[in-house]
This record gives structure tokens, sequence and C-alpha cells, in this order.
């Protein structure tokens, strides 16, 4: 117990400080920050492991510093960009447009309408035929000459359905 109060506190202490500071900072700040812990690393390291960097070669202690000159490089090269494409090292932050929401009502009568306008639609296709001086369709696609003939047709076909409806393919 005496240990999990200390990190507890501890952990709400780092988590409070993600949540509340890390989003206010800059790119800038976290590439600075980014040099220092990783001098940090680098020297830790070192101290800690000092008897084998005293017993191996030259060379061997060049490579060991290999990554973290090649991280501290492309750290150094993101600030410079930063420096030489925004001033002041401040990143601009766009605004954000305002978005309007409909409301239920809107949504509701919107879908009506479109349920309504799909309903008299597929019912004016489906009795497009029942009215003889509308007939303008059937006598365009099979023509004009037999506009009498055409309503026999299609009469005899509607006399032979018993009552269903009758669809353009089938009053053809």
């Amino acid at each position: 117990m005496e240990f999990f109060i200390p990190g507890l506190l501890l952990f709400l202490l780092f988590l409070a400080i993600a949540f509340f500071v890390v989003p206010r900072a800059t790119p800038m700040i976290a590439a600075i920050l980014s040099i220092i812990f990783l001098t940090y690393g680098v020297y830790q390291h070192y101290t800690l492991f000092a008897t084998e960097y005293r017993l191996s070669t030259w060379q061997e202690s060049l490579k060991i510093y290999a990554p973290a000159l090649m991280i501290a490089a492309i750290i150094i090269f993101i600030i410079y960009f930063m420096l030489s494409l925004f001033t002041g090292a401040a990143v601009p932050i766009p605004s954000m447009p305002n978005v309007e929401i409909p409301t239920m009502g809107d949504i509701t009568a919107n879908i009506s309408n479109t349920f309504n306008n799909a309903t008299n639609a597929i019912s004016n296709g489906l009795n497009f035929n029942t009215n003889k001086n509308n007939n303008s369709l059937i006598n365009s696609l099979i023509g004009n000459n037999n506009a009498k003939n055409n309503n026999s047709k299609i009469n005899n076909v509607k006399k032979n359905n018993s009552g269903f409806r009758t669809s353009i393919l089938e009053a053809l």
C-alpha cells in the first residue's frame, strides 16, 4: 500500500498533464522536449553501461551513438523546417466552420415527402393507361398509325388480367 498511493498520485498528475497541457503545446515545444529527453536518455545509458563503453574499441562507441545522432539530426531538421515554414514558431490552426444540424422535424418531413413522391410516381406509372385519352406513351412507342388498335389491345389486356393491374410491358 505504501507504493500504491504515491504511484497512483503520480499517474493522475501525468494524466492531467497529458489532457490539459500537451494539447496546447506546439510542435516546436515537442521537438525541443524530444531533444532534451533524447540527450538525457543517452546520458543515462552511458552512465549505466560505462564499463562496457570503456572496454570496447573506439569503433563500437561510435556505433552506439549513431541512432541518437540520426534522431537528433532529424529533429533539428524538423525544427528548421517549422521555423522556415511558419513565422514565430507557431503553427496556424484554421477555424472550424459552423455546421447546422437539421432538426428532427425537418428530417421526418423530408422522409415523408420522399415517400409520398415515390408512392405517387409508382401509382402514376401503374395507372397510366386507365385514362383512355392519356395513351400518348403507348402511342409513341408503338406508333401513331394504329392509335385505335392500340387502345383496343390495352383494353383486351385489361380484360384478360381479371382485375389485376397491367404493367407497361404487358400493355405493349
